[in-house]
């Protein structure tokens, strides 16, 4: 069944660890950044998942370790491990992820994807 939770919320308890390790008073800036850092490891999981394949979680894991200011093996795997286990039922991709600022308070948008060619249909008219 296709979760009817809203992407964004799903996207903010996703990336819970990563936004809590933040310092207090981060910017936008700051938590746009973890959020694309979550949704890259989220779609690499999941475009995965679609295809029955461990390619890109492989890709991503070689190209975070190349990157200039490589983000510790031990956070990516533990999100790669938390999008398994906590969200593996969640088949939707993410996209479009932004922070604005609204009456003081940030504000996450994002947008689902699903690969309907690998969804069943009675999963697609349950909502």
């Amino acid at each position: 069944m296709i979760p009817t939770k809203k992407i964004s919320l799903t996207l903010l308890e996703y990336a819970e660890p990563l936004i809590n390790e933040l310092e207090d008073g981060y910017s936008q800036s700051d938590l746009e950044s973890v959020l694309h850092l979550a949704t890259c490891i989220w779609n690499s999981c999941v475009v995965d998942q679609w295809h029955s394949t461990t390619e890109n979680v492989e890709l991503l894991r070689r190209q975070i370790s190349k990157a200039e200011n490589s983000i510790p093996t031990a956070i990516v795997e533990g999100m790669i491990q938390r999008k398994k286990q906590c969200f593996g039922a969640d088949p939707r991709a993410i996209t479009n992820e932004c922070v604005v600022v609204k009456n003081g308070e940030f504000v996450v948008h994002a947008e689902a994807r699903l690969d309907l060619q690998n969804i069943p249909v009675q999963s697609r008219r349950s909502n």
